[in-house]
């Protein structure tokens, strides 16, 4: 998935990356600038960003097939990442099922209400001490 502007995302295979991202609105100000500034080489390369081991590429898998309407394929997972099994990959979707957040393998009206917050149920520890450790503007 390739996210086209400034404080886009993409993500290939094995990567995760962007340019800088700020939340504030002085901090977002200042990036559009710097942005809008740069020559057209400076898109030749990404400056943010990680290598995702294959942990990072099943939970991203996961977390963008729930967001797709159809959910997210067991199957596909099955042959995306070796015969591995979805469900015992994440057990932790039986809990989103018994809230009523999931059917299958899909997000229900309820879970689609709630995914701000089912999101961060599949960031992992070293994820969110990278996002610790990240200096925003």
């Amino acid at each position: 998935m390739v996210g086209l502007g400034c404080g886009a995302r993409s993500y290939t295979t094995a990567l995760h990356y962007s340019f800088d991202y700020a939340v504030g609105v002085s901090p977002v100000r200042g990036i559009l600038a710097d942005y809008l500034s740069r020559p057209e080489e400076d898109f030749d390369a990404a400056e943010v960003g990680f290598a995702l081991s294959e942990q990072e590429q099943r939970r991203r898998w996961l977390l963008k097939s729930l967001l797709r309407a159809e959910g997210a394929d067991p199957a596909a997972y099955k042959q995306r990442f070796g015969g591995a099994d979805l469900d015992e990959d994440f057990p932790g979707l039986q809990g989103l099922r018994d809230a009523g957040y999931v059917d299958g393998h899909r997000l229900t009206a309820e879970g689609l209400a709630h995914s701000d917050a089912i999101g961060p149920w599949l960031i992992s520890e070293d994820v969110r001490a990278a996002m610790a450790g990240h200096v925003t503007r």
